[in-house]
């Protein structure tokens, strides 16, 4: 199996088990202090991975930094709607839903990044998107 594929599947694992614990948290202490703590120990987890294994910011380009910065902000904004969302409505809807960013990420990467798409990348994508509206009516 490829590298990226298995990166891929334990990602995809450890966030389903990511979001079950998400919607437990936030029932036992509220939707703000369990983002706090989640996001938190998640701050802790990748700086001692950091620098356990060796890495540093010394050749960091003040452009990468800022897209990296607004990476961060965008996400924590999408962090912060993703616990509203299942702290206040069922966790399948919710996962299954916030599950279909890669149809915006592959839009903007064909629009913004001149990436090509297959026959069948498109048919995934529209696939994908009736998924979506399946699953949320």
């Amino acid at each position: 199996m490829q590298k990226h594929i298995m990166y891929s599947l334990g990602a995809t694992v450890l966030w389903g088990v990511w979001a079950v614990l998400v919607k437990i948290a936030s029932t036992k202490m509220g939707h703000w202090p369990s983002i706090f703590i989640y996001t938190l120990f998640s701050v802790i987890t990748v700086t001692v991975l950091f620098f356990a294994l060796g890495e540093n910011l010394k050749t960091v380009s003040l452009s990468g930094f800022l897209v990296a910065g607004m990476a961060g902000v965008l996400g924590g904004l999408a962090l912060i709607l993703f616990q509203k969302a299942v702290s206040c409505g069922p966790i399948s809807t919710s996962t299954a839903l916030t599950a279909l960013y890669p149809v915006f990420a592959v839009v903007f990467g064909v629009f913004f990044l001149k990436e090509n798409l297959s026959t069948l990348n498109i048919i995934g994508v529209f696939m994908a998107i009736v998924a979506g509206v399946l699953i949320s009516v």
